[in-house]
């Protein structure tokens, strides 16, 4: 005797219900789509039209309470400086005292002062920032940490979405192009997809140290320019 799965099975597959339809592209191959995958790039130069600045301030001494004196009248003189001159994203990011110790051979560590530092980071445009960065150094800052040239974000932003339309574009007209030559149509697009990842990268200047005597005389900046490209990629369907 058979198992009763096994003819239940035979009898679901000889059912007319589930015969194997024809294919209809193999017997109408021009009611089917031929899909089509091709993509469009834009670029464009986009200014530095922003620059994001760090400097600190360092205070050092024999007695903690005078490096917390001393940093806190430095870093109060260079924010009351930075905001006279009305810089943008002003921000105390990081503050921090760490003892001076010296090493004895039969003895533990012996504290012999204190360091106290500061830091503070904000914007402003590249036709300020030679002058900044010579009057941070006057008023109360002893480093300047990093300088980073870069676009805005919403001027980022503009821009990659007149790329991508620009981009779309380019990717759908070659598309037509093809199914033209190959006698075809494009009737619709299957999918599109964005590829965001050349993305503009701040310019950044080496980390720079000078003594506020020495700073006198304001520095000279070129803002220059990043490149923005975004790539899109179309699946379109074609038929005769």
């Amino acid at each position: 005797m058979k198992p009763l799965f096994a003819i239940v099975l035979f009898a679901l597959i000889s059912a007319p219900g589930f015969a194997q339809a024809p294919d209809p592209c193999a017997t109408a191959p021009a009611t089917c789509a031929t899909l089509i995958e091709t993509h469009g790039t834009s670029e464009i130069r986009l200014p530095n039209t922003a620059v994001d600045i760090a400097v600190a301030v360092t205070a050092t001494g024999k007695d903690m309470a005078e490096v917390q004196r001393t940093l806190t009248e430095k870093s109060n003189a260079l924010l009351a400086y930075l905001r006279a001159q009305k810089v943008e994203r002003l921000m105390t990011s990081r503050v921090w005292f760490a003892p001076q110790t010296r090493y004895d051979k039969n003895a533990p560590d012996k504290t012999v002062g204190y360091t106290g530092n500061s830091t503070l980071s904000f914007r402003t445009t590249p036709e300020k920032a030679g002058d900044l960065l010579a009057g941070v150094l006057t008023n109360g800052a002893n480093e300047i940490q990093s300088t980073s040239f870069t676009p805005t974000e919403q001027e980022i932003d503009d821009a990659r979405r007149k790329l991508s339309e620009q981009a779309t574009r380019s990717a759908v007209e070659q598309a037509d192009t093809i199914a033209k030559a190959a006698g075809m149509k494009v009737v619709s697009v299957r999918n599109i997809s964005v590829n965001e990842d050349a993305m503009p990268r701040p310019m950044m200047f080496a980390q720079m140290q000078a003594k506020a005597a020495t700073a006198s005389a304001p520095m000279d900046t070129s803002a220059g320019d990043q490149q923005l490209s975004v790539r899109v990629n179309i699946t379109a369907a074609a038929t005769h």
